[in-house]
């Protein structure tokens, strides 16, 4: 799905008179059709040939092709198959059909699970063609249906178009290559790559995440309504933001990621960290809110220790920004994407609402708000994913590649974005103009330690030093 354009592989968008009825009321007509399908007798063939004329029905008012269906009712394959067997396996009598002996009991078991289950395909299809996956949790919201079941279809949801995207990536880069599934050689690079699949949604999963946990979930999605709980006194600091001291940490397979890092930040600071890939940045910064704990050292945000029962007042003062925003937003809209990190810190009601309208607003995003996020472009995702970690009021940011894969008006437009922030800033990147641009002093890091601090243009100036540590600054780019 293209970034801005992309839409479920089950919605079909239009403008019917199904697609515009209530969501609600599609999913109650879908469930009643369910149940009275389940409650039809086996034997009352005219009923089931009754329900399949009904549905080709709302497709025809729905202008949906059958062909469409067609394609996607292929989920059942399986069923069809149990069906098939059933009247050769089955017991009592039997029949002689075509030369083959079925079982009378084993047909009509067959018949049973394929007409119901295909009539139950073709009802959630019809549901789901015709209905966009955030109306149909609107819908779920406005029966009243439990938080808790409404939060893991969410997820569920969300999942599902992640696997659907890295499916989709592999397939081109598979094609681009002269790869050709019709071909039975070719069938063991197809089988390799569904386990590729699996893998890759597995790590973004886990990505997805941490960004939850960095903005305080702790298993339970939060209220959105009633009163809001105040946070606690904030721990007065001696004049220092970020303090971290012989910071060490290994990874369980034994990997050394830092070997005794020390750092001090003061308040309004911009800091970049810079470094080569593997030089221990990402390890670092997910330290400073407890998304990754266990290293020896010390850490502390404002003189408050980053330590187990500090760890939710840290995860609200120290606001974690992703590299790929598709980690961090995993809401259907914009709007609860930015209000599922205050709502976890205990904003409630119109408290909340000002706290996302103040946040989106921000960031330049404030007309996106019930926008769902893959209906927008990279640079206005990025800007969303910050306006997440905004709607938290945190006191430290902490941006993880920024700029990365931003076309050069979006990456200027952030930029600014980033300027107008009155925060503490640290921004891991590669970008070093970037960092000249936004950030007055920069921290090399290689190997697991700190090799360099000092204002960034006397760092960037610094041939040799860059050189080192496979740092270089772009073509023609020239510090006059």
């Amino acid at each position: 799905m293209g970034a801005g354009h992309g839409h479920g592989v089950l919605h079909r968008p239009g403008d019917s008179p199904v697609h515009r009825l209530p969501p609600q009321l599609k999913i109650v007509a879908a469930f009643a059709a369910v149940l009275c399908v389940v409650a039809t007798p086996r034997e009352a063939f005219w009923a089931f040939g009754v329900y399949l004329l009904a549905i080709m029905a709302v497709w025809w008012v729905a202008r949906v092709p059958v062909r469409w269906f067609a394609a996607r009712a292929l989920i059942e394959v399986p069923f069809v198959v149990l069906a098939v067997l059933l009247p050769l396996v089955g017991h009592g009598r039997r029949v002689d059909l075509l030369g083959v002996a079925v079982s009378v009991e084993g047909a009509l078991a067959g018949w049973n699970i394929l007409a119901k289950g295909t009539i139950g395909v073709l009802v959630s299809l019809t549901l789901a063609a015709t209905t966009a996956p955030h109306d149909l949790l609107l819908g779920m919201q406005r029966l009243r249906t439990p938080s808790v079941l409404i939060t893991i279809a969410t997820l569920m949801l969300r999942y599902a178009e992640v696997i659907v995207g890295e499916a989709q990536r592999m397939r081109v880069a598979r094609i681009s290559r002269g790869h050709d599934p019709r071909f039975l050689w070719q069938l063991g690079a197809t089988a390799r790559g569904i386990g590729s699949l699996f893998i890759r949604s597995y790590e973004r999963g886990e990505r997805v995440h941490l960004a939850m946990v960095s903005r305080g979930w702790s298993g339970t999605m939060p209220e959105m309504t009633g009163t809001s709980t105040p946070p606690p006194e904030r721990v007065v600091g001696s004049g220092t933001a970020l303090l971290v001291e012989h910071l060490a940490y290994a990874y369980p397979d034994g990997h050394q990621a830092l070997f005794g890092v020390n750092l001090r930040v003061r308040p309004g600071e911009r800091v970049a960290l810079l470094g080569p890939n593997g030089a221990g940045k990402t390890t670092l910064v997910m330290h400073l809110n407890g998304v990754i704990t266990g290293g020896s050292g010390r850490i502390e945000v404002a003189g408050l220790p980053v330590d187990k029962a500090n760890l939710k007042e840290i995860r609200r003062r120290v606001g974690v920004v992703f590299q790929d925003p598709d980690d961090q937003l995993f809401m259907p809209t914009a709007r609860q994407d930015v209000a599922f990190g205050p709502a976890n810190f205990g904003l409630r009601g119109a408290e909340l609402d000002a706290r996302v309208r103040s946040a989106l607003d921000a960031v330049g995003m404030g007309a996106y708000g019930d926008r769902s996020p893959l209906h927008l472009s990279g640079g206005q995702r990025r800007r969303v994913a910050l306006a997440t970690v905004l709607a938290c009021d945190p006191e430290i940011l902490v941006l993880d590649e920024p700029s990365a894969n931003l076309e050069p008006v979006a990456r200027r437009e952030l930029a600014e974005v980033l300027l107008g922030l009155d925060r503490t800033m640290l921004m891991v990147t590669h970008d070093l103009p970037y960092a000249l641009q936004l950030c007055t002093r920069s921290v090399v890091i290689d190997d697991g330690v700190v090799v360099a601090d000092g204002p960034t243009r006397e760092i960037l100036a610094d041939t040799e030093l860059l050189a080192a540590h496979r740092l270089e600054l772009p073509y023609g780019f020239r510090l006059d």
